[in-house]
């Protein structure tokens, strides 16, 4: 067992089993909904799709968070917490009363905390940063001040943003390290010795989450053609450039409501900018 309470598993040939199925399966989908989310976002033809994956990726955070907090020692959330403690204690030693390694161990523990501390960071700013937006998202598309929806744009941009910086960490420190992080990400493997941190891989449970955002996504899409075509999608439109209107003249709203003028309003927001 190590110090932050993770039981080892015995060492595998092919590789130290170190991510399980869940935690993968969830990495896979939340990339694949957020690269979604964000081709959709400037297209009105396919809001409803955006909406969609916008839910998918709430439903996951929460399927995350509470993994987190709940599931197997490997996968709770306070070790984020822990790894970006572990930089402080790298870089000012005298504090947690650690020897400072030397030569090439020195460079390697430090790429490793490096590692797992900027890794955890990324990681706890993305959780955070999509709550507001997936809370600023579904107000917007409720008819919420117009203020709403530019902090979801914006929080959308920051995402982006965040989820580049990611790729670029990814990318480096594998270079640095001479290791395929992403690989690990996908088999859930690190090849070496030593014994591996998953017991128990879980593949059943990484499966059901699949099934589940297959089976939601498929059941809105289903909804999506009358909800593009009807009147409704009219009307929502026609009323959000009338709330727009609103912010100039009484007369201008008028129009706006009745849908003979409002040309210049802003896109509806949806749920993931």
């Amino acid at each position: 067992m190590t110090q932050s309470g993770e039981t080892l598993t015995p060492e595998s040939s092919t590789g130290r089993l170190m991510v399980d199925a869940p935690i993968r399966m969830f990495h896979a989908l939340f990339a694949v909904c957020f690269f979604g989310a964000w081709l959709t976002s400037e297209w009105e033809r396919w809001r409803c799709l955006h909406v969609t994956l916008g839910y998918s990726m709430a439903g996951l955070l929460l399927f995350r968070v509470v993994y987190g907090l709940f599931g197997p020692p490997q996968a709770r959330l306070h070790l984020l917490f822990g790894r970006i403690k572990g930089l402080l204690g790298m870089v000012n030693p005298a504090r947690t009363g650690e020897p400072r390694p030397d030569g090439n161990a020195n460079r390697t523990s430090l790429l490793g905390t490096l590692q797992n501390a900027s890794m955890a960071a990324t990681i706890l700013a993305i959780i955070v940063l999509m709550t507001v937006t997936g809370a600023s998202g579904y107000l917007a598309w409720n008819d919420a001040p117009e203020w709403v929806a530019e902090l979801h744009e914006a929080c959308g941009e920051s995402l982006i943003t965040l989820g580049i910086i990611h790729i670029v960490l990814v990318l480096g420190f594998s270079f640095l390290r001479k290791r395929n992080l992403a690989l690990t990400m996908l088999t859930g493997k690190i090849a070496g010795p030593g014994p591996g941190i998953v017991q128990h891989n879980r593949a059943w449970l990484a499966v059901m989450m699949l099934i589940a955002v297959c089976a939601f996504g498929t059941y809105e899409l289903q909804q999506m053609p009358g909800e593009l075509s009807t009147d409704r999608a009219s009307a929502r439109m026609l009323k959000e450039e009338g709330k727009h209107e609103k912010h100039h003249s009484k007369r201008k709203h008028k129009h706006g409501k009745d849908g003979s003028k409002g040309n210049s309003a802003k896109p509806l927001l949806s749920f993931c900018a």
